[in-house]
């Protein structure tokens, strides 16, 4: 046991609501429990709020119970009627049925909340098979559901280890802009993340963790890149073909799940004259300790999150930086964004019974009402607003701190301030990127480029800059869903021609008419704009919608199943006409270049729905969607 000191700085460390959570769902004491703590409306969402002398009596009466040496495993797990009585509480106010389908499964009490079951006795006929293609977040999630069901697979990962996109993207600074508490599955418990925002070493060394700890790793064949994929109609399976280290071969599979998502396919730098440019170019995703900024005249391409991540460290060490910026973004300010987790509240995470979950759910509120944000509301438009008052808030606590950050200066926050609202585009989070363009060494160029000469960058305002290295910070082609490979359904059609009218769509995100037996993870529309759960947990939500359709078809002797068309063009049908209530489509916004929306004007990367309605969408396969083929 620690020194009572030690203890003492560990509950300062907690978040407070995540503390008073725990303490009265382990302990019971009324005084704690009687707490009510403010609701102070936000421009996200409405902020907690507790009195001093709350706040004191919670942290005091946390370190006597710490004290005691609590255990955790002779705790109750809490009911879901208790688990509903308890978030009320964390988020003081009354929650209805409809903001409770989901919600009670955030805090994970469970040990795998999001876990497929068979419903009887497990049927896995001899030779049969599931291909994954990736092994990142989403196909380890895969893996994890199939192995707790002992249904064999395969995952076919292109690079030499798991990871993904958290294997791919290296470059300087590189992190989550989430809370690593929020940034996790739910069934690994207390994984001791070493800051508040995760590195990408430590993301990648998370999933490798998960891989090796749940028995997935030994399922992964790495170095072997899925080209193709074709659906066979005789035997209603798929074959692979895979580049290996040495060679080319084919797989059967009864069953593929394409998991390498929308962020594979790295954009080129479209720009006139990159092919004569006499120094070096690398994009964000083709980063390696080998590139070398130090004594640099160095052009950033963009300022999305990736640009916005590593200006502050190359800036540091480069001769001089010019910033690109084509389209101003909204870029925000975090709490802790860079700061190490301290030994203290590591103790605590661990040694608190429950801790551990009240964190996990409290990080996930500000996300929880976020639709509100996003929809215009008519009669504040009325009386003179842009979009909504929690909208315009957020606008103007924005504008305040770009100006902050800028040292006031007029000829960067003209530059800086976009001309539409908030949340339109993805947000990105600060990383001193205002406060690095106030630097000496670095100019910003508020203008698209013109073309690139062999040692030089031309913006459309006409100056040569001299540059040595141009880091194209410019995204992904994310209208390419689960590329590289080329899936070939019923027919020989591919995704491709059948995406080629409006964009890619999917049922749910997951199926496609046509391609039967093919399930993806972070397809079109999956992400949705609020719901309070993480992205990793999401994926445990989808892995076990598809591990459930695998289920099915092995419980009931059905060789292979495929969404039907007129369930396909109903699902979207309804999500585009959702979308139209959200600013992501306002004349002000679809306008701008935003890959929330694709080309034909619909939004592509988000369910538009609030997290409640899409898990309930989400939580398992309705049979009635499906056309069915037996087993022979």
């Amino acid at each position: 046991m620690p020194e009572r000191s030690f203890v003492e700085r560990a509950v300062e460390c907690a978040d407070t609501n995540a503390l008073r959570m725990a303490l009265y769902q382990a302990t019971g004491d009324e005084e704690i429990g009687a707490i009510t703590p403010d609701r102070v409306f936000g421009p996200s969402t409405d902020a907690i709020v507790f009195a001093d002398d709350d706040v004191a009596l919670i942290r005091a009466k946390a370190v006597e119970y710490l004290m005691t040496e609590p255990d955790e495993s002779a705790l109750p797990i809490p009911s879901r009627e208790e688990i509903v009585e308890l978030l009320k509480k964390a988020e003081a106010r009354e929650l209805g049925p409809d903001d409770l389908i989901m919600r009670h499964h955030i805090p994970a009490f469970a040990d795998m909340p999001y876990q497929a079951a068979w419903t009887g006795e497990a049927v896995v006929p001899e030779g049969y098979h599931v291909a994954i293609v990736g092994a990142g977040f989403a196909g380890v999630a895969m893996g994890v559901q199939l192995v707790q069901l002992g249904i064999p697979f395969t995952i076919f990962e292109r690079r030499a280890e798991v990871g993904g996109v958290w294997s791919i993207n290296t470059y300087p600074d590189v992190r989550v802009d989430t809370l690593s508490s929020t940034y996790e599955y739910a069934f690994e418990k207390k994984y001791p993340w070493t800051e508040y925002f995760a590195r990408q070493s430590d993301v990648r060394g998370y999933i490798d963790h998960v891989a090796r700890k749940y028995g997935v790793h030994e399922h992964i064949r790495f170095g072997c890149d899925v080209q193709v994929a074709r659906f066979d109609e005789t035997t209603q399976g798929w074959t692979l073909t895979v580049s290996g280290e040495d060679d080319l071969f084919d797989v059967e599979a009864n069953v593929v799940v394409a998991a390498s998502g929308v962020f594979a396919t790295p954009r080129e730098l479209a720009v006139e004259g990159v092919d004569g440019f006499t120094g070096e170019i690398v994009h964000t995703a083709q980063w390696s300790e080998d590139v070398e900024y130090a004594g640099k005249k160095v052009a950033v391409i963009g300022n999305g999150s990736t640009g916005v991540q590593l200006l502050s460290k190359v800036a540091e060490k480069a001769d001089s930086v010019v910033v690109y910026q084509r389209t101003p973004q909204w870029i925000s300010p975090r709490t802790n964004y860079g700061v190490p987790i301290t030994d203290e509240l590591q103790w605590l995470i661990q040694s608190m019974p429950f801790y551990w979950n009240w964190n996990k759910y409290v990080a996930g509120l500000s996300t929880i009402d976020l639709r509100k944000v996003l929809e215009p509301d008519e009669e504040w438009i009325a009386k003179g607003g842009t979009v909504s008052e929690r909208n315009d808030m957020l606008r103007e606590l924005l504008v305040g701190y770009i100006s902050g950050q800028v040292d006031g200066r007029a000829d960067l926050i003209d530059k800086l301030i976009p001309d539409y609202p908030p949340m339109t585009r993805r947000p990105v989070v600060d990383n001193n990127w205002y406060g690095s363009l106030t630097r000496n060494n670095v100019e910003l160029v508020a203008t698209g480029i013109e073309r690139i000469t062999d040692t030089a960058v031309i913006a459309e305002d006409g100056e040569a800059r001299e540059t040595d290295l141009v880091i194209a910070a410019v995204g992904f082609q994310t209208e390419k869903y689960i590329w590289p490979t080329q899936y070939h359904g019923v027919g020989g059609v591919t995704l491709e021609d059948v995406w080629t009218a409006q964009g890619a769509q999917a049922h749910l995100g997951m199926t496609v008419p046509g391609f039967p037996n093919m399930f993806m993870l972070y397809g079109p529309n999956s992400q949705p704009v609020a719901s309070g759960a993480g992205l990793p947990t999401w994926f445990e939500i989808w892995t076990r919608y598809i591990a459930e359709c695998i289920v099915s078809m092995l419980e009931n002797g059905r060789a292979s199943m495929v969404i039907r068309k007129d369930a396909f063009d109903d699902y979207n049908e309804q999500l585009h006409e959702e979308s139209k209530k959200l600013i992501y489509l306002s004349p002000n916004s679809a306008m701008k270049k935003n890959y929330y929306v694709n080309e034909f004007g619909r939004l592509q990367m988000n369910a538009p729905w609030n997290g409640e309605h899409y898990y309930d969408l989400c939580k398992s396969p309705d049979e009635s969607h499906f056309d069915f083929v037996d087993r022979k």
